[in-house]
């Protein structure tokens, strides 16, 4: 297992060690001889940068219209059951949503597909003796709870291959027209990647002069459309002759065209798309729309694989771990934590030591916030402190989260950023010696307002709130709902406080009530309630469920 210190030490420094974090090393130094040419978008500057791949270099986010941004993320191939690798794309692709949103406060307009027809989708309904529209149905329907119980936020629109055919029909009509495509004998479409000049650009890849399909053109030209090939699949009426289906690229060009039109700002997904589909993606509009650069911004996602394993998490590979499995262990919080520690872009080393590592993280987030309410209730010593520190520190640590978010989106210092103010006012708050410049003051304000900003960029990044004692009624179910499950246990806090009081008040202290004390917080740690002593009180916060009961907690004699 990984300890904080070490994950610290990780998140500290620019270039983080192979433990954790891991980064292609041939992407950080610009490509100088690119033949292909990014362009800057005309608008408003945000001060964002973004990783270009292309380029292989950061680019300024400019804002075509300040008003509204619109994004495209490739959607789930619904035939199987959700794994750990699309789950670390899609939370990854929430967290950069919700910095933009909610942090920036642009004002996106999202999409995605679904891709509820398929090779894979036929095939597999074929050998389980299933209806395909059925059984994409079923898949798709648990990819939604999967994505609702790891608290990814759902695009503003959702589109199916199957109800946008006309539109995709219409899209391969207009290629075949301006011979940016072609019909082979059989009714299949391929488009004509010769007739693309950018095509390559961003994988930096030359077209092969070799040809090894007779029935295509070029190597690299790829199916826009599947002439029918057994009676027993889907097909539906083409205009250029006989029944097929989409093929694979085609369907998000189509629908991120139907909703977004000529020009699309942002466009996510995997590291694994970039080549062929996002490319292909590409190629496919700007000939559509007579354009050099359809998309403006590709984010692309690193890939999870387990650790030990080189090759990235695959059902074809058989190396999964389904959401459910994953969630049976940790929480959705636990799995958002590895994804900010990993930052998007990163490749995602999965394994039992980096969830307990994001989960060490997560819960020394929540001690701090139940150390900080305890303290400003008056249930630890309050002391002078300095002020001018506290200020100087607060200034510090908004300038260099704000910096981090600025710098594509760096989760892991931000987070780094986020622990060291923790660290500064825990300090304060248990020490009680201080060498003020000025006239020290009591600061509860300044110290408010760091807690106040930490759980906001908690929040921010999709975790739930620190202060999860608002939250408690809904995590508690009574048939009598007048029955307030944070008052119930405040109140079992405040009689076993009495009870530790009395034990302790004197020269001699009674073992008996002490032993009660302890055995009390032991019952509550069992059910996620962790006790914490205090000089002059107690609080509580929730605690890992995997923590023994006296792991984190002292005897109440001590």
């Amino acid at each position: 297992m990984y300890s904080l210190k070490e994950v610290l030490r990780a998140l500290n420094c620019r270039t983080r060690p192979a433990l954790i974090f891991r980064r292609n090393i041939s992407e950080e130094a610009p490509k100088q001889d690119s033949p292909f040419k990014w362009r800057k978008p005309i608008g408003q500057h945000t001060g964002i940068n973004i990783y270009n791949h292309g380029l292989r270099q950061k680019v300024p986010l400019i804002l075509r219209n300040p008003q509204m941004v619109t994004w495209y993320t490739c959607g789930p191939t619904v035939y199987d059951s959700a794994h750990l690798g699309h789950a670390s794309t899609y939370v990854k692709v929430d967290i950069l949503q919700r910095i933009l949103r909610d942090y920036f406060k642009i004002n996106l307009v999202t999409a995605m597909n679904i891709t509820d027809v398929d090779d894979k989708i036929i095939k597999r309904a074929q050998l389980a003796g299933l209806d395909w529209q059925k059984m994409a149905r079923a898949y798709e329907a648990e990819f939604r709870q999967d994505m609702l119980r790891l608290n990814v936020q759902a695009a503003d629109v959702r589109s199916h291959v199957t109800t946008t055919m006309p539109v995709i029909i219409q899209f391969i009509q207009q290629l075949i027209a301006e011979k940016q495509a072609y019909v082979t004998p059989d009714n299949s479409v391929y488009f004509d990647v010769s007739k693309s000049k950018n095509y390559g650009k961003l994988q930096n890849l030359g077209l092969s002069e070799d040809k090894l399909d007779p029935i295509k053109r070029n190597t690299a030209d790829f199916a826009l459309w599947k002439a029918r090939k057994s009676g027993s699949e889907p097909t539906w009426a083409a205009p250029w002759g006989g029944e097929g289906r989409p093929g694979w690229h085609i369907e998000c060009s189509a629908i991120a065209g139907l909703f977004f039109g000529r020009q699309l700002d942002i466009h996510a997904g995997g590291l694994d798309l970039r080549f062929p589909h996002h490319e292909n993606e590409e190629a496919q509009c700007c000939a559509r729309y007579k354009t050099d650069q359809w998309v403006n911004y590709w984010l692309h996602t690193g890939q999870l694989h387990m650790v030990g394993d080189a090759q990235k998490m695959s059902k074809s590979l058989g190396n999964t771990i389904s959401v459910s499995e994953l969630l049976k262990k940790y929480t959705a919080d636990e799995f958002r934590m590895a994804c900010l520690l990993s930052n998007y872009r990163n490749a995602m080393p999965y394994s039992d030591q980096l969830m307990l590592t994001a989960r060490q993280t997560l819960q020394r987030f929540k001690n701090f916030q139940a150390d900080l309410s305890a303290y400003t209730q008056f249930l630890k010593p309050v002391h002078l402190l300095d002020e001018g520190a506290l200020k100087a520190q607060l200034t510090h640590t908004v300038t260099e989260f704000d910096n981090c978010l600025r710098d594509d989106f760096d989760t892991a210092r931000a987070i780094s950023v986020l622990m060291d103010q923790m660290s500064s006012i825990s300090r304060c708050i248990n020490e009680q010696q201080v060498d003020a410049q000025e006239e020290p003051a009591y600061c509860i304000d300044l110290l408010l307002a760091a807690g106040n900003f930490i759980n906001r960029g908690i929040v921010t990044f999709g975790l739930s709130e620190l202060q999860d004692r608002e939250s408690l009624q809904e995590k508690v179910s009574f048939t009598d709902h007048s029955i307030d499950p944070n008052l119930l246990v405040n109140d079992v806090i405040s009689v076993r406080g009495r009870m530790r009081e009395r034990a302790t008040s004197g020269n001699v202290k009674n073992p008996q009530l002490l032993a009660a004390c302890d055995e009390l917080r032991s019952l509550l740690q069992q059910h996620g309630i962790q006790v914490r002593d205090h000089k002059q009180g107690s609080s509580w916060v929730f605690a890992v469920s995997c923590e023994k009961p006296d792991d984190k907690s002292k005897s109440s004699a001590e």
